[in-house]
């Protein structure tokens, strides 16, 4: 090792060459190291992706997405380690090289700094189609909220890239924001009972990627899709009447009556329904005892609200309501058509008799 030329704090091995070779027909080149100790061998292989323990994830036309074995991760540029990042999930190889690359290499500088090789690494991660780089990608998106997440994962189209990879790798996959799944436990539990996994995203992401589709075609599935599948994929199990129990009937039986307390049967309702299962609400994803369904135009009742004449009154008139107003749950049409079909209640309950006492 010997100052390099101009360069009197920087070391670099200098070779000889002898020309005057005794085996003529040898061939290839016979390397002897002097003062060059074990330890200085071990360093100078560390230089090399050849000997530095590093796997290959994936092959782009960019490079390759390596293992990180231990810390820091490492840039290579052609197989030789030009850069150490102690805040990237994976090393990388540059195969095609920039012309900012070039620059910095033309400087013969002992370290290239990131601002000339993270176009190139944002390209390799972009061209990547393997799951396993998507999915440890995702897993560590996980931790952004921790804010511990590592550098790779603060490109929003390197995020995106990632979810896109995983929604079409992998069948069963709902992307939410963490608030989302704060706020909508009934619906993870859902999820999950039916085989997903559920992968929290920033919200800026969630943006990003909503509406789009993977490079298989596929929708990103989120909130509103996991919902609007289940709605489609949803069987009723309908029950006739003879089907019912002699005290269910009784119950049933009332569905005129009850409609006469609040001015008949509406026109818009063709029909009352009885059915075994009922879907659950919305995006809530909360058990509920009945619904109306305006394609059919009928309303639909959960089994068990026969059990008792109270449970089945009050989830006829609820429905009822939506029903007349076509209106959802707390808002103000709905309210008032409860209402008025309460005064109307009030009414026929409260009007005097005719009769003497």
């Amino acid at each position: 090792m010997r100052p390099k030329h101009g360069f009197g704090s920087i070391e670099t091995l200098h070779a000889i060459i002898d020309s005057d070779v005794a085996e003529k027909n040898f061939v290839g080149t016979d390397v002897i190291l002097e003062g060059v100790t074990i330890d200085d061998i071990e360093k100078a292989k560390n230089l090399f992706l050849r000997f530095s323990g590093e796997e290959v994830l994936d092959n782009t036309k960019y490079g390759a997405v390596l293992t990180k074995k231990g810390k820091p991760a490492r840039i290579f540029i052609n197989g030789v380690k030009v850069a150490e990042e102690d805040k990237f999930l994976f090393s990388y190889n540059i195969t095609a090289l920039t012309t900012a690359i070039k620059k910095a290499l033309n400087r013969e500088r002992s370290n290239v700094g990131r601002i000339a090789y993270s176009d190139r690494v944002k390209s390799i991660l972009l061209e990547s189609s393997k799951e396993n780089v998507a999915k440890a990608l995702i897993d560590d998106l996980q931790r952004f909220s921790l804010g511990t997440n590592h550098d790779e994962l603060k490109w929003i189209d390197v995020q995106e890239h990632a979810v896109k990879i995983l929604n079409a790798q992998k069948k069963n996959v709902i992307f939410l924001t963490a608030e989302e799944a704060i706020e909508h436990p009934q619906m993870i539990d859902e999820a999950k009972s039916g085989g997903y996994d559920i992968v929290t995203i920033p919200a800026s992401l969630k943006e990003k990627v909503q509406g789009t589709v993977d490079q298989n075609g596929n929708p990103i599935r989120d909130l509103g899709g996991f919902v609007r599948e289940y709605d489609e994929s949803f069987q009723f199990k309908f029950i006739n009447e003879d089907q019912l129990t002699p005290p269910e009937r009784q119950v049933f039986a009332l569905v005129n009556p009850t409609f006469e307390l609040v001015g008949g049967r509406p026109l818009i309702v063709k029909e009352v329904k009885v059915s075994e299962n009922m879907k659950k609400e919305g995006t809530s994803f909360i058990n509920r005892l009945g619904l109306w369904d305006p394609s059919s135009r009928s309303i639909i009742l959960k089994r068990t609200t026969l059990n008792s004449t109270s449970q089945f009154s009050e989830t006829l008139f609820h429905e009822t309501a939506h029903a007349t107003s076509k209106a959802l749950d707390v808002s103000r049409s709905f309210e008032l058509e409860l209402s008025r079909m309460l005064g109307i209640l009030a009414e026929k309950l409260l009007k005097p008799s005719n009769g003497k006492d």
